[in-house]
């Protein structure tokens, strides 16, 4: 009898066991997906955040015929000689104000590793052909040097760039008097 109560016994437990363990695994599965949907929604909100930067950016340089010149003479693979607003090299690097980040030549617009998933910003680390990345907005942290620590929303991490490619949002105004045809005839 005892044989049979020690064996009932263990079937019981082994039963509960049984139970515990299809309970666990179903919470740590919900879990599991519930972690994957937050993970999906904070990666959707970077990716609109880091199109965000890259719209402002474009909207600026499109905006601004300076800055315009100077991104269509990268593109045409050519030199854009004007008086511009760089931060560092003749205007002053301020932490935390914003900046336009402007390649000149092909290049990768944030860094390989670490980034964000997402096809776009496999897109932004990868190396672009022949021709340089887009703009983008991100914003000043500190000067180092000949170099700029800067951050975006399409990178988690913080990542240095030349000054060379670091441009003010507010470009001096290139005005050249209107001169009506034939003027210098007179």
């Amino acid at each position: 009898m005892k044989k049979l109560e020690i064996a009932t016994g263990l079937a019981q437990y082994k039963v509960l066991l049984a139970i515990l363990g299809v309970v666990g695994a179903g919470l740590s599965f919900e879990m599991w997906k519930w972690n994957q949907q937050q993970h999906e929604k904070y990666i959707a909100e970077k990716q609109k955040a880091c199109q965000q930067s890259l719209d402002i950016a474009n909207q600026y340089v499109e905006n601004n015929r300076i800055l315009r010149n100077i991104y269509y003479a990268a593109i045409a693979q050519d030199t854009f000689k004007a008086k511009m607003n760089q931060p560092g090299i003749n205007t002053d690097f301020q932490a935390d104000k914003h900046y336009i980040l402007m390649y000149s030549k092909s290049a990768s617009l944030i860094p390989e590793q670490p980034r964000y998933e997402g096809s776009l910003f496999r897109r932004l680390s990868k190396l672009t052909d022949k021709r340089p990345p887009e703009p983008l907005m991100v914003t000043g942290k500190k000067l180092l040097g000949n170099k700029a620590e800067v951050i975006s929303a399409c990178s988690p991490v913080t990542f240095t760039v030349s000054l060379e490619n670091l441009y003010e949002i507010a470009q001096p105004i290139d005005i050249t008097p209107y001169l009506p045809p034939f003027s210098s005839f007179y």
